[in-house]
């Protein structure tokens, strides 16, 4: 049964028979005086322990799940390499289950095939003209050069008003590739003949100009980030343009009147 302190009665001790001690109180009295003993409520323990257990056990689930969601964020994701030509997997993360018929894996490095994809699509940014597009066209093709060749060539098209006259001029322009080859013994520079075929509007008559272009293209591998040489600015390629060589082999153009219209 719990007692409260205050509830306890003292004993009441007579001064005239008892002697007194140096505490103050009578030698009788301190034989007479029970012990006091004070209880804590059972329940009240027993919630206190529980409560103590679950905080702990909280404590050790957070960490846990903040464990986990860190090996997990710098975990490499599953890679799945599935032929879907016969519906084999080839590989597993890094276990290989060998080649098939389509798929043959090997590590990466940077080839001529590489090399002629970028140079196609950066001849095609340049001479394939979409009025509705040329600006986008001609920032793509200045990413894909080397950052201070690529500062020249827009200096030499504003100065030029290369992109103004084919705006006012209503250009339209197709970029068709004859053929590409690698220099020998020099596989960076890559020597390209192609034909521009283009109808713009001059002084309200209508006319179609023929190109024929042969171009002498440099290029640079780029500088790897995050140990890869393939990045979004080259097109995953790995190469950027240094330079280009431009001459005009021959040109042809005729002339037809615009017709107006009338509403």
């Amino acid at each position: 049964m719990s007692a409260d302190v205050l509830d306890l009665q003292m004993p009441v001790v007579d001064e005239e028979d008892a002697t007194t001690t140096e505490h103050g109180l009578s030698a009788e009295a301190t034989r007479t005086l029970p012990p006091v003993i004070c209880y804590r409520d059972p329940a009240d323990v027993r919630t206190i322990h529980r409560q103590s257990w679950l905080i702990i056990l909280s404590f050790v689930i957070a960490g846990i799940a903040v464990v986990g969601v860190v090996y997990k964020s710098i975990q490499r994701p599953d890679r799945i390499v599935v032929d879907m030509s016969s519906g084999r997997t080839v590989m597993i993360n890094d276990r290989e289950f060998g080649a098939t018929e389509a798929i043959k894996l090997e590590k990466d490095k940077l080839q001529l095939a590489d090399m002629d994809y970028v140079v196609k699509a950066y001849l095609d940014y340049l001479y394939r003209v979409d009025q509705r597009s040329r600006s986008k066209d001609i920032e793509a093709a200045l990413r894909l050069m080397i950052p201070g060749q690529a500062k020249k060539f827009a200096q030499y098209l504003t100065e030029q008003k290369v992109l103004q006259t084919q705006r006012e001029q209503q250009w339209s322009a197709t970029w068709k590739l004859e053929y590409l080859e690698h220099a020998p013994g020099k596989p960076l520079t890559i020597k390209v003949y192609g034909t521009q075929e283009i109808d713009m509007v001059i002084k309200n008559e209508s006319k179609h100009e023929t190109k024929h272009i042969l171009l002498t293209v440099e290029l640079l591998p780029d500088a790897p980030e995050n140990g890869t040489f393939r990045l979004d600015r080259n097109l995953r390629s790995g190469f950027r343009i240094n330079s280009v060589d431009y001459k005009e082999l021959s040109s042809s153009e005729a002339e037809t009147p615009v017709v107006p219209t009338q509403g």
